[in-house]
């Protein structure tokens, strides 16, 4: 009866939160890679349990999934800021010349390498969690 339990729960959150046959396509070849790149969307999500010592599948799903809403949210937010920025460095161009320019590329890079870092995508950040 347990392993019934586990199997019912893995479907739900399979087709519930991992994609699971949501591909528009009629091709049996679609379905099949749905259920594949399911399973290892599950297998990936015991791995991160196992190795981040959550108690549950379901809780490091959530975990996961509030960390890429949080970077999301946080994209998004950059794109209002660096409007405003843009706008205020737009009035500043009389005054800066060209340096207006390059004082929006330097903060759009400032921006790109504070994104790399916390989507941990810097090779730095990669070697120190694998030790």
């Amino acid at each position: 009866m347990p392993m019934r339990w586990a199997i019912e729960v893995y479907f739900k959150e399979a087709k519930q939160y991992l994609g699971f046959l949501k591909e528009q396509s009629n091709h049996y070849a679609a379905y099949v890679a749905s259920i594949n790149l399911t399973a290892i969307r599950f297998c990936l999500l015991v791995i991160a349990k196992q190795t981040q010592g959550e108690s549950s599948v379901a809780l490091m799903r959530k975990k996961l999934c509030s960390n890429s809403a949080d970077i999301s949210y946080a994209s998004k937010l950059w794109v209002v800021f660096r409007a405003v920025i843009t706008g205020a460095m737009d009035e500043l161009k009389a005054v800066l010349g060209d340096t207006a320019a390059l004082v929006m590329e330097t903060i759009d890079a400032h921006i790109q390498c504070l994104f790399v870092q916390v989507l941990q995508l810097d090779t730095k950040t990669l070697r120190i969690e694998a030790l």
